[in-house]
């Protein structure tokens, strides 16, 4: 049976894999926030608690997991300012968006590599955004969050090229249908939570424990850098 920990587990996607992985006969523990509602979390999964932008609950939080675990998935984090402009940004903005989404959530990975089998693997729910070749469209102010996610991906790269002996997986899940993903319902969404997290399963089968440092989508199609 194998085995996960999913960082960011009280809903949207974090919550859909959770689902997902413990019907497929994963053995899953899911985090949340402290004050969370974690009521269809408790259904699938074991609860811990971490905020990953707060290095004082790392500890905690390995306290409460013991692992060993196939896989660490980190799915926490946040659109940011509807605006998305990096000249519009205040500095409280862009350093909450990079905390939530590439330093706080590679920081608690690190930290958690000795909750790794050996060759084991580290997901991270990156986006189709965080592609700098991809970056060619004009007008759409993502600039925080492009940002933020582009960082993700390097920093997940410099995770394997020192521990090459991991799988390292940045994924995009595509334009799912969650509160995030449709700006709380502002927006529709291309893909149910449903069809994201089926494709992002599948990805881990085929990929976990390769060895290997990719960034795929939900669907396994590889995206360039």
């Amino acid at each position: 049976m194998p085995s996960i920990l999913i960082i960011g587990a009280e809903r949207g996607l974090g919550l859909g894999l959770a689902e997902a992985l413990n019907a497929n006969g994963w053995d899953v523990t899911g985090t949340a926030r402290h004050g969370a509602d974690v009521t269809g979390l408790k259904k699938v999964a074991r609860v811990a608690y971490v905020d990953v932008t707060r290095a004082d609950q790392i500890d905690p939080l390995r306290e409460e997991v013991d692992g060993p675990f196939d896989v660490i998935f980190l799915v926490a984090g946040i659109f940011g300012p509807v605006h998305g402009s990096v000249v519009e940004a205040t500095d409280a903005e862009f350093a909450k968006i990079m905390l939530t989404n590439c330093f706080g959530p590679i920081r608690l990975a690190h930290r958690l590599l000795d909750r790794l089998k050996p060759q084991g693997t580290i997901a991270v729910m990156s986006s189709h955004r965080g592609s700098i070749e991809l970056n060619t469209e004009p007008g759409l102010k993502l600039d925080l969050y492009r940002a933020s996610k582009a960082g993700l991906n390097m920093l997940a790269r410099t995770l394997h090229a020192d521990h090459p002996h991991l799988t390292v997986l940045s994924i995009h899940p595509g334009w799912a249908a969650t509160a995030m993903g449709t700006l709380d319902g502002t927006v529709e969404a291309e893909i149910s939570v449903e069809e994201s997290v089926k494709g992002m399963v599948e990805v881990l089968n085929a990929y976990m424990a390769t060895g290997r440092s990719l960034y795929l989508d939900w669907q396994g199609r590889p995206l360039p850098w």
